[in-house]
């Protein structure tokens, strides 16, 4: 579900990859049918909230975040889980309107929140007045939440990102947590990559980002990227 986009530069996503030219990127979050739950995956923002701690601008509305849960019959209050891949501020922004929700995230993630890195520091701005008061369900490494739905601890894109595995009749499909395209899995040839896959432009540690890249593309069918144009289609929403 798409709350709002921008036209950004594929080089926030392909790291070192030279004039890859630009990207009209979505802010994505993901509804999960399935457990008798209603679970989201992360909650993105609007573009106001967006605008608050982004050095990208141009970021526009496309649909509010209670428009897209109307799309499958519940409110903010009725959301049961919300699954934060991370903390960076496009992922969370409309997670205090769900508040009757548990909010499942990392203990490494939660603690760079708390005091994060000068490196990526702008990311989290918005956690000191909207995410501090929070109450989070913590978890460390790899969790199970309900058979045949799995957090995955895969750090580097930030210190405790987290990718979600979730079985379906398409086989096991993973929402990949940190911030790619699917040029990031299977870069095409123009690139002349010399690896199989692309670390992303913004990471805290870039030898991290890479393993959890590879580990998501070995162990998935079906690889859903969290701001890549396609998976904001109506077939994935």
């Amino acid at each position: 579900m798409v709350t709002a986009q921008a036209l950004l530069s594929k080089m926030l996503f392909l790291y070192l990859i030279p004039n890859p030219g630009d990207i009209v990127a979505p802010a994505l979050f993901w509804y999960i049918q399935g457990a008798g739950k209603h679970i989201i995956v992360d909650s993105a923002g609007s573009a106001k909230d967006l605008l608050e701690n982004s050095r990208s601008g141009g970021w526009k509305d496309v649909n509010s975040f209670e428009a897209c849960l109307a799309k499958v019959g519940i409110t903010p209050d009725e959301v049961d889980i919300v699954i934060q891949t991370h903390l960076h501020h496009d992922h969370v922004r409309n997670t205090p309107k769900c508040r009757n929700a548990k909010i499942y995230v990392q203990k490494a993630e939660l603690e760079q929140a708390r005091n994060p890195h000068p490196v990526n520091g702008n990311m989290y701005r918005w956690f000191a007045k909207y995410g501090r008061d929070l109450v989070y369900e913590v978890v460390e490494g790899d969790y199970e939440l309900f058979p045949g739905i799995e957090l995955l601890f895969v750090p580097g894109h930030s210190a405790g990102c987290q990718a979600v595995a979730v079985n379906t009749d398409r086989g096991r499909a993973i929402i990949t947590g940190f911030c790619t395209l699917y040029e990031n899995f299977d870069p095409p040839a123009s690139f002349n990559a010399p690896t199989p896959v692309i670390c992303p432009g913004i990471h805290l540690d870039a030898a991290q980002a890479y393993e959890s890249l590879l580990r998501v593309k070995e162990q998935a069918d079906v690889i859903l990227p969290m701001h890549e144009p396609l998976c904001a289609a109506e077939e994935y929403t």
